[in-house]
């Protein structure tokens, strides 16, 4: 809980930029790289594997709207948060959300290196690394700025990336050629199943957005529907960009291409249109890399709250009313990553934490009317349990299925990281048993106001 004698977090998002930064934050890596990519692999019928993930993604998605409209969706710390308060665990919402921090400082060094090497074939002999960090360092003075320039600033790129998917999509209709189509699945279906997790990479990052719970006007009313409306919508764009590609130009030359939508967009469009194309997929990136900075920041300083953390992380500035140490520490980290090249030692585990993080999220969701029917009760979004049941089964069973073809090959980095956070964990409640903090007492308290039920 915030300190009420500190600043805290000040409320001015919108709903029009919650969409900005859940919509923002998916369309990036997804259709700009991967999806070329995954035609190599899957063939054609990648368009119809958008469509037939949205099932799971939704059923991800789920938990984290029911949990946004209980009075935990007021505050940052996402998982954490719910997972800790639903079982009366520190530890189990710590050592989840640990791994999706170590994933996120991997994922933001990648982007920005990506967003980079995107730039050299129109600036040659640029390094990577320096334009990696004049963005790093180019978001953070925004953030520090204040939340409120961080939404108008996600707002602008969200509008232009919008206008650039318009562009790509809307005459592209009428430029498929259906015969591209004929063999949907020339590889068997075999190849068009092991596409599924690589086109899950396009989903992550969603759950950014319950880290701006803090900082959202009416975030319980507005969140939950967010949430769910936001992936639908990312998952129609993904289908009808996809579908336009893959009927444009043959998989073959997609899955050879490295700036793929551009070159479906050479097809028809004239050349100015075409550069409208290549902005978007700037923006994608741009766009996507905003939203990941503010993560670490709100999630450490819920740690913090709790003594899990330093407790400078859980100061906010008076004037900006942003979290500045964490902010600083997570750049810090950032350039750190990339300038030693390091981040492969966090990049091979990323997804699996992120897996690791969603099918823990989704199992609460499952034990959340059993465990805890006070915080359940209070949800404004209360689907029957039986719905959650099946909903929570159907995210933990296919991630299960997608990360078990993956951990043989990270278990070490797995293994690695765990301790780590352990280490941390422990370290951080001797410090506070010394400190003679009562956990016990503080998580009765937070439970106390957080799982009242509905007047």
């Amino acid at each position: 809980m915030q300190n009420l004698q500190q600043p805290t977090l000040k409320r001015e998002l919108g709903k029009f930029e919650s969409y900005a930064i859940i919509i923002g934050s998916l369309i990036g890596a997804g259709i700009f790289v991967v999806t070329g990519q995954a035609g190599g692999i899957a063939g054609p019928g990648v368009p119809f594997a958008y469509l037939l993930m949205l099932p799971v993604i939704l059923s991800t998605a789920m938990a984290y709207a029911v949990f946004m409209s209980t009075p935990l969706g007021n505050e940052p710390g996402g998982a954490y948060t719910h997972i800790s308060r639903t079982f009366n665990n520190y530890f189990l919402g710590f050592i989840v959300m640990w791994l999706k921090l170590v994933s996120f400082f991997g994922v933001m060094s990648i982007m920005s290196l990506s967003f980079a090497d995107y730039l050299t074939p129109y600036f040659p002999g640029l390094d990577s690394r320096i334009v990696a960090t004049i963005v790093i360092l180019g978001f953070y003075v925004i953030h520090v700025m204040g939340v409120k320039e961080f939404g108008r600033f996600q707002a602008i790129i969200f509008s232009i990336l919008v206008l650039a998917i318009l562009v790509l999509v809307v005459p592209g209709l009428f430029h498929i050629k259906l015969e591209y189509y004929a063999d949907p699945l020339p590889f068997g279906w075999k190849a068009f199943f092991s596409v599924f997790p690589t086109l899950f990479l396009s989903y992550l990052g969603f759950e950014s957005l319950a880290q701006a719970a803090g900082e959202t006007k009416n975030a319980r009313e507005v969140l939950p529907k967010v949430f769910l409306v936001g992936i639908i919508l990312t998952a129609t764009i993904y289908f009808l960009i996809s579908f336009v590609a893959f009927g444009v130009l043959p998989f073959d030359i997609l899955a050879q291409s490295s700036s793929a939508m551009t070159d479906v967009a050479s097809v028809y469009l004239p050349l100015g249109a075409a550069g409208l194309v290549s902005i978007g997929a700037i923006m994608a990136f741009v766009s996507t890399i905003n939203t990941a900075i503010m993560v670490p920041s709100r999630v450490m300083m819920m740690f913090a709250n709790d003594r899990l953390a330093p407790q400078f992380f859980a100061r906010i500035n008076p004037k900006t009313h942003t979290p500045v140490l964490g902010l600083t520490l997570t750049v810090l980290i950032v350039l750190f990553l990339i300038w030693t090249g390091t981040m492969e030692f966090i990049l091979g585990f990323t997804l699996q934490g992120m897996f690791i993080l969603y099918m823990m999220h989704s199992l609460t969701m499952i034990c959340l009317p059993f465990v805890n029917p006070q915080l359940y009760q209070s949800a404004r979004f209360r689907p029957h349990p039986a719905i959650l049941v099946i909903a929570g089964l159907i995210s933990v069973g296919t991630l299960f299925a997608f990360s078990y073809a993956i951990i043989m090959d990270v278990w070490k980095l797995l293994v690695f990281w765990v301790a780590l956070g352990v280490i941390i964990y422990g370290s951080a409640r001797l410090a506070g048993k010394r400190e003679q903090y009562d956990y016990k007492a503080a998580m009765g308290a937070t439970k106390q106001e957080y799982a009242q039920p509905v007047q």
